[in-house]
């Protein structure tokens, strides 16, 4: 299935919002004192939400058809694992060269302590990766393994497999209070919950794509009800810039995560009726934004260092106004670098590669 250009620009504006919200911390830390950064930034929180969100619709659509059919699990979980890994790894070896010589300038947070083999694979643990914004990725990985038992299953079966999942996360999140280890607090989170309402948008808009005689669904009602649970969000302070990788909570989950499904099954539903796409440059910012992800706190941070160095420690609202108009294209540019020359080719080599050599196996 093609791209929906609406869902990945979302992607972009999901990276840019992370961004936001990071810089209040990175401000703080290498331009003190007063800052033109409003307060609001802190929902920028929510961007790890909104990219939960999108990954259960786009995996939806990219499966249709698919479910049942047990060679497709292979295939599915093949391409995961060439999306995200590759591109992560040379990110995590070039943390890695810097702990290894420096290590007080990587996880400085919690003195250190980081397990590398749980870092390099994505695995649960008790600190943060050596990568810090790859704790979202342990998440995406869980989400991606029950998502290949439900391919197992007829189509039929796929919208009830989600409805389960969701009232187990749900019955969890309401009545479980024992201690929780780093894999049952991943098989747990209520992140998945957001992932599961994207999936099930998935199903409506295939749906109303397959069906649209039946399915005439009022994407400005849909729109307007998503954001009036974001703007809810936003005025009751559901979002306060607390930690949120043991946990977050209910009402966070359904609010946020609600009010995103909504926009978004509304924005890709008005592109399917309009067959307009959004502006180019949006579907550019959706395409390198796991780059983008990856790159942004390395690159601010090294910015950060640059900027104390040339003597721009004083800080203040002047200040912080150069210190983003330099940074801020900086970080964008080291995105689209990192895309063009790093995740593009290897993501394409990877995946030729790949083909080619199961595709010339002997039968068995």
């Amino acid at each position: 299935m093609h791209k929906i250009s609406s869902l990945q620009a979302a992607r972009g504006l999901a990276a840019l919002a992370v961004i936001a919200f990071h810089s209040l911390f990175i401000n703080a830390k290498y331009v003190p004192g007063d800052t033109w950064l409003p307060d609001m930034f802190v929902f920028g929180q929510t961007g790890v939400d909104l990219f939960f969100v999108i990954s259960g619709f786009v995996m939806v659509l990219a499966s249709a058809n698919k479910f049942g059919v047990r060679s497709e699990v292979f295939n599915f979980l093949k391409g995961r694992v060439i999306r995200i890994y590759p591109v992560y790894w040379v990110y995590f070896f070039a943390v890695l060269m810097v702990f290894l010589l420096k290590p007080g300038m990587v996880n400085s947070s919690q003195a250190g302590e980081v397990n590398l083999l749980h870092s390099f694979l994505l695995l649960p643990d008790d600190n943060l990766p050596l990568v810090m914004v790859a704790w979202s990725l342990i998440h995406e990985v869980w989400f991606y393994l029950v998502f290949a038992f439900i391919l197992l299953l007829p189509q039929r079966w796929m919208p009830l497999a989600f409805v389960v999942w969701l009232c187990a996360i749900i019955g969890a999140s309401v009545l479980y209070t024992g201690p929780v280890n780093p894999y049952l607090r991943v098989v747990k989170h209520e992140f998945s919950i957001e992932f599961i309402l994207g999936a099930l948008a998935g199903v409506v808009y295939l749906k109303g794509m397959n069906e649209p005689s039946k399915w005439r669904l009022p994407t400005g009602v849909i729109a307007l009800a998503g954001a009036a649970l974001i703007a809810y969000a936003m005025l009751a302070v559901q979002i306060d810039g607390s930690d949120v990788i043991q946990s977050i909570s209910l009402e966070r989950a359904l609010i946020v995560g609600g009010g995103y499904t909504l926009f978004l099954l509304a924005l890709a539903m008005q592109e399917f009726k309009s067959q307009r796409e959004v502006p180019g440059f949006l579907k550019s910012l959706g395409d390198m934004s796991y780059s983008l992800y990856l790159s942004h706190i390395l690159t601010l941070s090294v910015c950060g260092r640059v900027w104390i160095t040339l003597g721009g420690a004083e800080g203040g609202v002047v200040a912080s106004m150069i210190f983003w108009a330099i940074s801020l294209p900086v970080v964008i540019a080291v995105a689209y670098i990192s895309y063009r020359f790093i995740e593009r080719p290897l993501t394409r080599y990877l995946s030729q590669g790949f083909k080619v050599r199961t595709t010339s196996q002997p039968a068995s």
